[in-house]
């Protein structure tokens, strides 16, 4: 799998040669219940609350490289 990910680096500052925890998870609730459809902390504690940078949401992107001989999605 090829993933670029687009961090908000004037938000979360990160450099070449840091590291850093990448999650990916189909629900922010720690009970692994599914989410309802948007995100509001309201309170309650989530997975969200275990790191300092957190995107929610969806894909805003999905192609097929063909440059290898067979289509992969990425």
């Amino acid at each position: 799998m090829l993933m670029e990910l687009d961090v908000a680096t004037d938000v979360y500052p990160i450099h070449t040669g840091e590291n850093f925890t990448m999650v990916l998870t189909p629900t922010l609730n720690l009970d692994g219940t599914p989410d309802t459809g948007y995100y509001t902390e309201a309170g309650r504690k989530t997975l969200a609350g275990k790191y300092d940078y957190v995107m929610h949401g969806k894909l805003y992107k999905i192609s097929e490289d063909s440059s290898s001989g067979h289509a992969t999605k990425v």
